[in-house]
């Protein structure tokens, strides 16, 4: 990232200043930040996390005048990178490109070096990425509710295709099949997108992502739900999971920043506010989208909140897939 001098970052700032972009008293506009931040990015480049780090690492560095500088440690499906970056110093100047997994999944089947609860602490929510329930035109369903209806009176026939055991979309196959009552076979693939193909080619019957979209559009696959209470503007005819009739958390897949939860109080503030006000711009919101991502902007607490929240369901989720980590 290329580092701005203090005169070009306050003429490019105009009348906000430093101090109105962070988000900071004038009082502590010269005390944080004082150096460069290191990014640790726990995925290989190229992909959405990549992506991501990216735009707000140039967003961060414009608004701060300080490099920032990623730091790849890919590996494990992100365990190594989060236990890497266990070992940063906790002052604000470290940050872990994340997502939920970090919190709900990696450490209740992975061996980490941290308390998702106590050691981690997201900041912001960059998006959610919509996980679509897609299924077959073949199976003769078009609502969620009706394919519970179908599993019911053809058990373990419906098999849904995922990116391999473990992955949010597994879990959300053992969700689906919680809610309805019903018994769905899993078919792990190497990547989503031999996945998708099952689908379509019907090796298997259900999908689930939001790789799903453009066949859904397409009339290739028929779209049931988009899990959660909210729609999603990529298909704005596809229901909420909660709207097909089935209230309360489902899961989700989000991206946010994660510092150390022993980063100052202050701290963690001012970057949460700085980072917002850089997902709040509309150039920002339109890139996100364009991933496939639904911004949103949610507060510490709303953030704390997401993550204990998602540790407990995915544990139910993990333990009854057989998943979780022997202690």
């Amino acid at each position: 990232m290329t580092t701005m001098t203090r005169r070009t970052l306050l003429a490019g700032a105009g009348s906000l200043g430093l101090a109105g972009v962070l988000g900071l008293r004038p009082a502590l506009a010269q005390a944080f930040p004082e150096k460069d931040f290191t990014y640790v990015i726990p995925y290989t480049p190229g992909g959405m996390s990549d992506n991501i780090s990216r735009i707000m690492g140039e967003r961060l560095a414009a608004a701060t005048g300080k490099k920032v500088i990623n730091d790849y440690k890919a590996g494990a499906g992100g365990a190594i990178g989060a236990n890497y970056y266990m070992g940063l110093k906790p002052d604000g100047y470290s940050l872990l490109q994340s997502t939920n997994s970090f919190y709900g999944v990696i450490p209740a089947v992975t061996k980490v070096e941290y308390d998702p609860k106590t050691d981690l602490t997201p900041l912001v929510l960059i998006g959610d990425a919509p996980m679509v329930i897609a299924v077959s035109p073949s199976v003769g369903v078009k609502t969620l509710q009706e394919l519970f209806a179908y599993a019911k009176k053809n058990p373990g026939k419906l098999a849904y295709a995922t990116s391999g055991r473990g992955t949010v979309g597994h879990l959300s196959g053992v969700w689906i099949a919680n809610r309805g009552g019903v018994d769905l076979l899993h078919i792990p693939y190497n990547g989503a997108g031999e996945a998708l193909q099952a689908c379509l080619s019907g090796e298997a019957q259900l999908f689930i992502g939001p790789e799903a979209a453009e066949h859904i559009l397409a009339g290739k696959l028929i779209g049931l739900g988009t899990m959660g209470d909210k729609r999603w503007s990529g298909l704005p005819d596809v229901p909420s999971t909660v709207e097909a009739g089935v209230p309360g958390w489902a899961p989700r897949s989000w991206h946010t920043i994660t510092v150390h939860s022993k980063v100052p109080d202050p701290v963690k503030q001012q970057l949460a506010t700085a980072v917002n006000k850089i997902l709040a711009s509309d150039d920002v919101k339109d890139r996100l989208v364009k991933f496939g991502l639904i911004p949103g902007i949610v507060d510490l607490a709303g953030m704390r909140k997401r993550a204990d929240d998602d540790l407990v369901e995915f544990g139910v989720l993990i333990k009854d897939a057989g998943l979780a980590l022997k202690k």
